[in-house]
C-alpha cells in the first residue's frame, strides 16, 4: 500500500490492451462530486480524477466523475452511489469504482481509512441490503495494481496459449 503502488498502475496500465482514460476533471468538478456525496476523496482517487478521469482497458472499467451528469450511471461513481443510496440504501462511506459485472462490485470504504486512503472492499446486495464480502486491497492504487497486473498476466498466457495451440504467435 503506497503512493509508489498508485503510481506503478497508471504507468503499467498504458500497457494493456484498449487502454483508454478520459482526460482529468477540474478542480471544480471534483469538489463537486465530493460535496454531492459527502466524502473528500483520498490522494490518490483526487489525483486519479484530475489526470485521467476514468480508466478502462480489455473490459475493465474504473470509475470516474461526472457530477454534471447523474443520469448515467455507467462509469461515473457519483450517480452510482446516489442511485445507489436512493434506491437501496447505500451506506454515506462507500463509494463504487468497479463492476465484477457478476452481481458483485468493488467500493472505497471511507469508513475504513488505511493512513488517509480508503480500502477496498467486495460488496453484493442480497435483497434486502448491502454486505461487505471481503476486503480486496489496502487502497486504490493497489487494487488498480491487480487488475492491471492480472490483465498484463493474462495476455502473456493467452498468446502461450494460442501458439501453443496452433504453432503462430497473435499479437
Amino acid at each position: 500500500m503506497s503512493w509508489s503502488n498508485y503510481e506503478r498502475s497508471m504507468k503499467l496500465a498504458q500497457q494493456c490492451r484498449f487502454y483508454t482514460t478520459e482526460g482529468g476533471k477540474t478542480p471544480d468538478e471534483i469538489k463537486k462530486a465530493e460535496k454531492l456525496l459527502g466524502v473528500q476523496f483520498s490522494k490518490q482517487y483526487k489525483d486519479f480524477c484530475k489526470n485521467y478521469g476514468y480508466l478502462s482497458f480489455y473490459g475493465n472499467e474504473i470509475f470516474g466523475i461526472d457530477p454534471d451528469n447523474l443520469e448515467i450511471l455507467e462509469g461515473n461513481c457519483v450517480a452510482y452511489a446516489l442511485n445507489d443510496r436512493k434506491v437501496y440504501e447505500l451506506p454515506r462511506h462507500y463509494i463504487p469504482i468497479y463492476d465484477y459485472g457478476d452481481g458483485t462490485m468493488a467500493y472505497m470504504d471511507y469508513s475504513a481509512l488505511n493512513k488517509e486512503e480508503p480500502r477496498i472492499v467486495i460488496m453484493g446486495y442480497n435483497g434486502s441490503k448491502y454486505h461487505v464480502i471481503e476486503i480486496t486491497a489496502e487502497d486504490f492504487g493497489d487494487f488498480v495494481l491487480g487488475l492491471v497486473q492480472d490483465e498484463l498476466d493474462g495476455c502473456i498466457i493467452k498468446i502461450r496459449i494460442i501458439k501453443a495451440y496452433d504453432g503462430s504467435l497473435i499479437s
